[in-house]
């Protein structure tokens, strides 16, 4: 791996954590992935590594106790109290994933979905971050089940010569770098979901695809999760202004290699405008020769934006934008848009519709919405 590859994975690691998205690096023992991991410490993150191959169920799902008033409960392991007694971000650092037995792996399945460990809830501050070594090289090695890989963004791990050099004699070593989340992600993440849902209506056999094979059902695959994953992840990435090969490295890790390459290869094509910018009126649209798919996805991102900042102004004008591109091209690729901007609760209650809204009259009548 060269030292711009490892940096690349330093980062996209680095807004997995940010972003609280469980990630596994996937790599040979004796890569530094432990090491690098612990090295947020120094900007105040805790971490607790719990070695997975040494640990058991009840260490995992919380041991039962009974209770003062006589019920039995499933008492949190002193790792995940640390955890949750910890006043700042922190890490729980699952090492040697993949050669925990399965019951073990499943386990974590609560943990890594919920926060929960027994009867503790973790909170939102803590992310997770597993290592794995490849099961040809791993010591007693298992498969992940694909519930299990679905729940975490992969990352193939390596260290660089040049890396490895700089760090033996200077005692340096590249350090993860984290983000804050910004106070307007959420609309981020719709936008970047609105591609995403376009994507899926031109490639429907998309949206969940489980490998055939073992091997590749314990890495990356298509799922609706993983999805959200994909498009949170590229979102972030996006906004700190990483490259596109690190916005690569996290889609893929989500979604599998050849599902992410098609994805990024439309997205890239898709030249979108400014939803902002089509609300207040300093751009205008002509949908005339653009593709049903985009158009869908322009319509979909004007609709988060609206969300994320809800005037009548800007409603009315999200929907004069449907009743254009009804007109210019169909109502097909408008009727998602429409059913959400006057969904209950959608509509200031002094926004004016727009007369050409009657184009969609069947289609809400028909969803009792109108």
């Amino acid at each position: 791996m060269t030292t711009e590859a490892y940096q690349n994975t330093l980062d996209a690691l680095g807004l997995c954590v940010s972003a609280r998205i469980p990630v596994i690096l996937w790599g040979n023992p004796g890569e530094g992935k432990t090491s690098m991991i612990e090295s947020v410490t120094e900007r105040g993150w805790h971490v607790e590594t719990v070695i997975l191959s040494q640990s058991e169920p009840s260490d995992l799902a919380g041991l039962p106790v009974v209770s003062p008033a006589g019920d039995v409960v499933l008492a949190a392991p002193a790792w995940a109290r640390r955890l949750a007694d910890h006043d700042g971000p922190s890490i729980c650092f699952f090492d040697e994933f993949s050669t925990a037995q399965p019951s073990l792996q499943a386990a974590a399945l609560r943990i890594l979905t919920h926060g929960q460990v027994g009867n503790l809830q973790l909170p939102d501050s803590v992310t997770f971050v597993a290592a794995a070594n490849p099961v040809d090289v791993a010591a007693a090695g298992w498969d992940l089940a694909a519930p299990t890989a679905s729940r975490f963004v992969h990352l193939d791990f390596a260290m660089s010569v040049e890396g490895f050099a700089q760090g033996s004699v200077t005692g340096r070593w590249p350090a993860l770098l984290t983000w804050v989340l910004p106070d307007d992600f959420r609309g981020a993440v719709a936008r970047e979901m609105a591609s995403v849902a376009g994507f899926l209506r031109a490639r429907r056999n998309q949206l969940s695809v489980i490998p055939k094979d073992h091997a590749s059902r314990s890495r990356a695959f298509p799922t609706p999760r993983t999805w959200e994953f994909a498009a949170t992840l590229a979102a972030l990435a996006r906004h700190v202004g990483c490259s596109d090969d690190v916005a690569s490295l996290v889609v893929t890790g989500a979604i599998g290699e050849a599902t992410a390459y098609e994805y990024l290869s439309w997205r890239e094509n898709l030249d979108l405008p400014d939803p902002d910018a089509l609300l207040d009126g300093r751009e205008s649209i002509s949908f005339s020769d653009v593709r049903a798919d985009r158009v869908y996805v322009v319509l979909q991102s004007v609709v988060a934006a609206v969300e994320q900042n809800v005037t009548d102004d800007r409603w009315t004008a999200a929907m004069r934008l449907c009743c254009q591109a009804a007109a210019q091209v169909s109502i097909d690729p408008a009727v998602p848009a429409v059913r959400a901007l006057v969904a209950p609760g959608s509509r200031p209650m002094s926004a004016t519709v727009p007369k050409e809204i009657s184009v969609f009259a069947p289609v809400l009548k028909q969803a009792g919405l109108l």
